[in-house]
């Protein structure tokens, strides 16, 4: 009986993952200089189907899950869209495509991001000239380049948040949130993460609800999770040993390879020269795998901060326990070793250490 039960609920499962696959066909107009099309889903590398180019026309057919979102790719040049089991026809020369209304309206969506690829390919052209000039004439390029990036990103992170938001009623929010999930905060990826809006579920945004998971770990009010890792003389120390013993203590998450952390350390530096005789203390938590790297970084940094790790990257013990998946990332604790902030950098950090101690 057992064994008719289990092989009743495997076939059931196999009609249950059957149903799911959704037939697609994918035909479309390509530029001259395309001689071959490829079709991913969106988050996997490898290539899920690939065609020849003839006479600047393609096809492409197949069966993937049900509403699997699709990256068609020509040179670089591509476009997203859902297996939703109606047949797409797209033309990569005059930019039209024919479909179910969900991709038509993806597509238009789609179309005011395209002045977006010229601007940063401009710029990344010019940064290339510059990147390995060290005069001072070429740092100033460089910086000003960066600066251009800067504002071009925010400009297309705000365009994909209004596409998201005004389609909270649709799939299309999972094909944006999963690219920008990383700039958003917890309250902005609460928010578009509602468990009742059509796309959550959608797999597409796994890594999006993990994200979400990570900032919960570290949401101001928690106490601190202890940790026991070596310092830099080899010998084991607990986060414990500083934290909830009656100071102000920044937990900075930081690798000697990472260079954003190493670009915000000055900031760091100075708040702890300014505040450190009143009590603030800081504990840099590594994720190198070098001791030789970690040693030098701290050094040429002037850290004279506790410093601990496992030496273990990515696989540090801090990343499940604080939930961190980026770095340059920090955690502030009250004397009690409650979370009061996360994240703080730049000009954040010393606003809210003069709120704490009054100047």
């Amino acid at each position: 009986m057992k064994k008719l039960l289990t092989t009743a609920l495997t076939v059931m499962a196999a009609i249950s993952m059957q149903a799911q696959e959704t037939a697609y066909k994918i035909t479309g107009t390509v530029p001259a200089s395309v001689s071959k099309v490829y079709l991913y889903v969106m988050g996997q590398r490898a290539a899920l189907d690939s065609a020849t180019v003839s006479n600047g026309k393609f096809e492409l057919s197949g069966k993937q899950n049900l509403n699997e979102i699709f990256m068609l790719d020509a040179n670089n040049e591509g476009m997203a869209f859902f297996n939703d089991g109606t047949p797409v026809d797209m033309n990569l020369v005059n930019y039209t495509m024919a479909g179910s209304d969900l991709n038509k309206k993806l597509f238009e969506c789609s179309l005011p991001l395209k002045k977006y690829d010229a601007a940063t390919s401009e710029i990344y052209a010019e940064y290339e000239k510059v990147a390995r000039d060290n005069s001072e004439a070429g740092k100033a390029k460089a910086k000003a380049l960066a600066e251009r990036f800067n504002v071009v990103r925010d400009s297309m992170l705000n365009d994909m948040l209004n596409i998201i938001k005004t389609n909270k009623d649709n799939l299309i929010p999972a094909v944006y949130l999963s690219q920008i999930y990383t700039a958003l905060d917890y309250n902005e990826l609460k928010d578009l993460l509602s468990p009742s809006a059509p796309y959550y579920n959608h797999p597409a945004l796994a890594r999006v609800k993990q994200q979400l998971a990570a900032f919960e770990k570290r949401m101001p009010g928690k106490m601190f999770t202890d940790l026991t890792m070596n310092d830099t003389e080899g010998k084991q120390r607990k986060l414990s040993e500083w934290c909830g013993k009656g100071n102000y203590v920044l937990v900075d998450f930081w690798a000697s390879w990472c260079g954003p952390c190493r670009q915000e350390m000055p900031n760091v530096v100075a708040n702890y020269e300014k505040y450190h005789a009143k009590g603030f203390e800081v504990v840099g938590v590594s994720f190198d795998n070098s001791a030789e790297a970690w040693k030098s970084a701290i050094k040429s940094i002037g850290m004279k901060w506790p410093n601990i790790s496992d030496l273990k990257g990515w696989k540090c013990a801090a990343a499940p326990l604080y939930g961190i998946n980026a770095i340059p990332a920090n955690v502030l604790l009250d004397g009690e070793g409650k979370i009061v902030a996360t994240d703080l950098r730049g000009e954040d950090l010393g606003e809210k250490l003069k709120d704490i101690y009054g100047f």
